[in-house]
């Protein structure tokens, strides 16, 4: 059985699975009335910081290759893509596997 975790703020929140000192992200979801008004950057902010707290090292995340807003979001924080996913969403389009890790998620608090 997987256990999934939460961090929220009232515009959103990011939902995840924790295994020692490894982060999977499952979704981040910012409320539509709220997009675009850096609350994503925020949430980000506030999940990378508890992560580093816990010690984790290594967090990943999907991500459609369409979502050129949340990719941007990603890659602001030092995510990398490191596989193309092919066909990996329902609807067919391609999902990107990113990649935050060791000093990176650190490094981003010193």
């Amino acid at each position: 059985m997987q256990v999934f975790e939460k961090i929220e703020i009232p515009q959103g929140s990011i939902h995840f699975h924790n295994v020692e000192d490894f982060v999977d992200i499952i979704n981040v979801e910012i409320h539509e009335n709220f997009r675009h008004q850096g609350f994503g950057t925020k949430l980000m902010e506030l999940f990378l910081k508890q992560m580093n707290k816990r010690g984790n090292r290594v967090i990943t995340l999907e991500v459609s290759v369409n979502n050129v807003a949340a990719i941007a979001l990603y890659k602001k924080f030092g995510f990398q893509a490191v596989h193309l996913r092919k066909k990996y969403y329902d609807d067919g389009s391609d999902g990107y596997l990113m990649r935050l890790d060791d000093e990176r998620v650190t490094e981003i608090f010193e």
